[in-house]
């Protein structure tokens, strides 16, 4: 589970409320872009930040700030507030945003929601549902609808939402611990069809337990992390439920079932079970699965030849992407290599996988061209010496 640690924004300062009541806003944190830093020392992967002056305007007005912590740490940013259009939402992902998060446009606005994910991705379009007992608010909190936050729910989901924040207004700010039986209804009633991130409040380590043992995609937390009331790093060790191990030959239906929902291109031999099979004999100990709460979530099938390492496949299931398990899968596999002194290593990689291609050159590999593996047209990414 991912803890998210919070940043919200009024006039440039770092802020808490108080179950949205603006008159509420204390300052908790001297510099957003010195307390988000603070926070990835700290081990935090993801900074959630929410536009409290936009979220009232309806349109964004803090972006400098989001900017800049998006381009001077090594955080994944997530912004909410005033985000009403696909050009607020281009703008954002462009100054190195990793995905926006659409509050009322859910209930007044479905359709940008659904062209949304349609033109960006599913993995950069989170939802934020917030409810006053149980029904859906909007504009910053200020207006409540008659819509039922779990009806909301299954029409985002529908529209092909798979992240939805669910905040319980009356405990956010509060410090008087998460909404876990309306959380358990909204986990219930999507049954595994979307990641639900708790919102609202996180007082100590044991919320962050109970989000864990719901099987909660991630929680937030805020007041808490400045009131010393949850120590960031704790709740990141206890929150971890991932696990990667050797993959093993009765891994491969679940393994399969990702190869398919990410549309990878394979060949009946080679990925057939029997290849795997043949490829797991060869390459005992340097292939990996990474488990999420017993649910196999990703796979890397790496092997070397005595020289040169190589990988041949890495995938995520789609519906835990953005957890940082391919990078996760690429360091266990990168270890096993070292252990064998492959310090050299090559991913085939088809030419047309733009994005996976930047994938692997963020993590220092180079692209080349002139590989033709198999007959088939392929690139080459190299890593030398690899650190």
């Amino acid at each position: 589970m991912i803890i998210f640690p919070a940043i919200d924004i009024i006039g440039g300062q770092c802020v808490r409320l108080v179950k949205g009541d603006y008159a509420t806003a204390s300052k908790v944190a001297e510099d957003p872009l010195e307390t988000a830093k603070k926070f990835e020392e700290a081990g935090a992967e993801w900074i959630h930040m929410v536009d409290l002056d936009g979220a009232k305007a309806g349109y964004p007005v803090n972006t400098e700030i989001y900017k800049n912590i998006a381009q001077n740490t090594h955080l994944k940013v997530e912004v909410g507030g005033g985000i009403r259009s696909l050009e607020t939402i281009q703008a954002y992902l462009d100054l190195g945003i990793a995905r926006v998060i659409l509050g009322s446009a859910a209930l007044k606005n479905p359709q940008l929601v659904s062209d949304a994910v349609a033109k960006f991705g599913a993995e950069r379009i989170v939802v934020g549902i917030d409810a006053k007992n149980e029904m859906v608010a909007t504009e910053g909190w200020l207006e409540t609808s008659d819509v039922h936050y779990i009806a909301l729910a299954e029409k985002m989901i529908e529209a092909g939402v798979r992240t939805i924040i669910f905040t319980d207004i009356s405990k956010d700010g509060t410090l008087s611990g998460v909404s876990a039986e309306q959380l358990r209804k909204l986990r219930d009633a999507t049954a595994g069809r979307c990641n639900i991130v708790a919102s609202g409040g996180v007082h100590t380590l044991d919320d962050i337990l109970i989000c864990r043992d719901m099987g909660l995609y991630g929680t937030i937390a805020g007041k808490s992390l400045y009131q010393g009331t949850l120590d960031l790093k704790e709740a990141i060790t206890a929150a971890d439920t991932l696990k990667i191990r050797p993959m093993q030959i009765a891994d491969y239906d679940a393994v399969y079932d990702i190869w398919m929902a990410c549309k990878n291109g394979l060949n009946n031999v080679d990925d057939s079970r029997e290849g795997i099979a043949r490829y797991l004999e060869r390459n005992p100990d340097t292939s990996f699965v990474a488990e999420e709460n017993g649910v196999i979530a990703g796979v890397i099938l790496c092997g070397h030849d005595g020289r040169r390492g190589f990988i041949q496949h890495m995938s995520v299931d789609p519906q835990f992407r953005r957890r940082g398990i391919g990078r996760k899968l690429v360091s266990r596999a990168l270890d096993a290599l070292r252990a064998h002194q492959i310090t050299k290593v090559a991913l085939v990689a088809f030419k047309s996988n733009d994005g996976g291609n930047a994938f692997w050159e963020d993590l220092g590999f180079t692209l080349r061209g002139d590989l033709n593996y198999r007959n088939l047209a392929l690139t080459d990414l190299i890593r030398y010496n690899d650190q």
